[in-house]
């Protein structure tokens, strides 16, 4: 090993007995916490974060994809309400992660549909890695029980960033594959204005926060017949980057739209 390694994995080791001893001293005599204008709560302390459940073998919650589809249907024929999705825990089953031939895999079973298996990495050792380097929840979610009502699926931790609004499942494509499976699923889903402005208005609203931006997708959102009028909306309401996922075909065929956008 040539001596700058030598030097290099000596600096590591004095910087991480330092890490520790420092910290070490901060959870004896803590320092006030730093709230921001973002969040109603202080930031936590490295030591005061938690972390789920990591490595393998582990128990996790799960869904059983053949309930979901059967729920889904139920819903969007009408035999059954959307609350179901909040009161009840539709389709929801325990899995096991494991490891086989250094892949890592969740085994489940429904009792209803049978045994599922399904392939999460094909590198044990890289995500184990990638867990290791999880550096715990962020702040707990508060002043969010517009946004974040959905039952045992409830965000509980992090900071809202990004928010993605679905208009439309339309779309003047047919790509293969679709992520959202636009024009593929036999029906029309599409967001109202008024739709529109609830979401806005109930995420702008959320705690903890750095900044908002919002994006809005699809199916192709600008297709929608609410798109311009959402964009000028979500600029009012104080959203710092208003984004669009688009294939761009409209903003092509229309300079005046385009420049409206």
């Amino acid at each position: 090993m040539r001596p700058i390694k030598h030097a290099e994995k000596g600096l590591t080791l004095i910087a991480r007995g330092l890490f520790s001893t420092i910290q070490s001293v901060n959870r004896f005599k803590p320092n006030p916490s730093f709230t921001p204008k973002w969040s109603d709560k202080p930031l936590l302390k490295s030591w005061q974060k938690s972390k789920p459940t990591l490595g393998w073998p582990r128990t996790t919650d799960s869904l059983c994809p053949n309930c979901v589809i059967e729920a889904r249907e139920e819903i969007l024929s009408g035999k059954k309400d959307v609350s179901v999705l909040i009161n009840e825990k539709v389709g929801e089953i325990k899995a096991q992660i494991i490891e086989r031939n250094n892949e890592i895999w969740m085994i489940k079973d429904c009792p209803v549909h049978g045994h599922f298996e399904d392939m999460m990495a094909i590198d044990a050792k890289f995500l184990n890695h990638i867990e290791d380097m999880f550096p715990g929840r962020d702040i707990q979610a508060h002043n969010d029980e517009k946004l974040h009502n959905h039952g045992s699926s409830t965000v509980k931790y992090g900071r809202g960033a990004v928010l993605t609004v679905d208009l439309t499942n339309r779309c003047n494509m047919m790509c293969d594959p679709c992520f959202m499976d636009a024009n593929q699923v036999g029906f029309v889903h599409e967001l109202s204005f008024e739709d529109i402005k609830e979401i806005l208005d109930n995420a702008i609203t959320i705690k903890p926060r750095r900044q908002m931006s919002v994006q809005f997708s699809g199916g192709e959102p600008t297709i929608s017949p609410h798109f311009i009028e959402s964009i000028k909306y979500s600029r009012k309401v104080g959203y710092n980057s208003v984004q669009c996922a688009t294939n761009g075909i409209e903003f092509a065929k229309s300079k005046e739209f385009a420049k409206q956008a």
